[in-house]
């Protein structure tokens, strides 16, 4: 079948509701076979602690596979997107070590840093925790262990996906940042690939786009983001209206079932999509 009989059938099926815009991107950046100026920046917001009676995640390993429509969407696999390559290239290179308490000997650059010895010590408080508290304790780590920065002010350019070293290094990083440190975080945990998901999405409340890392669990998709330490599922947050992901090596952008008063105005060009950078 065709990506454009395919996409007719889900529209038909399942009333997929998208934008002329954003129907225009999937035609130019979808192939078969196979952002603006910044108005607001990202500033972290302190939550309450989530209560110690809520109910512990399963096991992160029974998890069955993933839904990847997160946030009420509908995920339609695409052989190329312009964030792709940029995540590609850092998911092909093992950055484990870095989260290791003896990343000196593994000739990682940034294991000295305030950075690698704050993620470092996670594997040993992490152990006997439940997967909720696990986590927990990964989002809040990560989100104290650097500042939040735009990339123009990092790397003097509008969009940079930075590694887990670059990261160490500079100290700082912006949303899309955070959520690979946490990636590789948990995949230092034994955290399976296919449970961890990066996406790429709209804030309609802050009017910015953003990135977080979504946890697949056998009781739902949890949300691990910079600008807050509480966890919580991606049905909590009607705000976020996402636009691509990436997962286990295949990427995917998003649509919404039901009327078109609950998509946000998807941007016409996707290269335009700079994850901090205001809509």
């Amino acid at each position: 079948m065709s990506f454009k009989t395919a996409l007719a059938t889900l529209v038909t099926i399942s009333a997929l509701a998208v934008t002329p815009s954003f129907a225009a991107t999937v035609a130019a950046v979808v192939q078969p076979g196979s952002g603006g100026s910044i108005l607001a920046t990202e500033r972290f917001v302190s939550l309450p602690t989530p209560r110690p009676e809520a109910a512990a995640l399963p096991t992160l390993s029974n998890a069955p596979s993933p839904r990847l429509g997160v946030f009420h969407s509908v995920a339609i696999s695409a052989a190329r997107l312009p964030a792709a390559a940029k995540w590609q290239t850092i998911r092909a290179e093992d950055h484990t070590a870095l989260f290791d308490t003896d990343c000196s000997t593994s000739g990682v650059r940034g294991c000295d840093t305030s950075f690698a010895r704050k993620v470092q010590g996670v594997a040993a408080r992490a152990a006997g925790l439940s997967d909720r508290a696990m986590l927990d304790l990964v989002n809040r780590t990560v989100n104290g262990a650097m500042r939040y920065r735009e990339d123009s002010i990092v790397w003097g350019k509008g969009d940079y996906w930075a590694t887990p070293s670059e990261m160490a290094l500079k100290g700082a990083g912006d949303c899309e940042d955070f959520a690979i440190a946490k990636y590789w975080l948990l995949r230092s945990l034994g955290i399976a690939d296919e449970q961890l998901q990066i996406v790429v999405l709209q804030d309609t409340r802050r009017r910015l786009f953003h990135a977080v890392l979504v946890v697949h669990t056998a009781s739902g998709a949890y949300v691990l983001d910079n600008v807050s330490n509480r966890l919580e599922a991606d049905s909590a947050y009607s705000q976020y209206q996402p636009i691509m992901s990436f997962a286990a090596g295949k990427n995917y952008i998003h649509g919404f079932t039901g009327g078109a008063s609950n998509v946000a105005a998807m941007p016409r060009d996707l290269a335009n999509v700079a994850p901090g950078s205001g809509l």
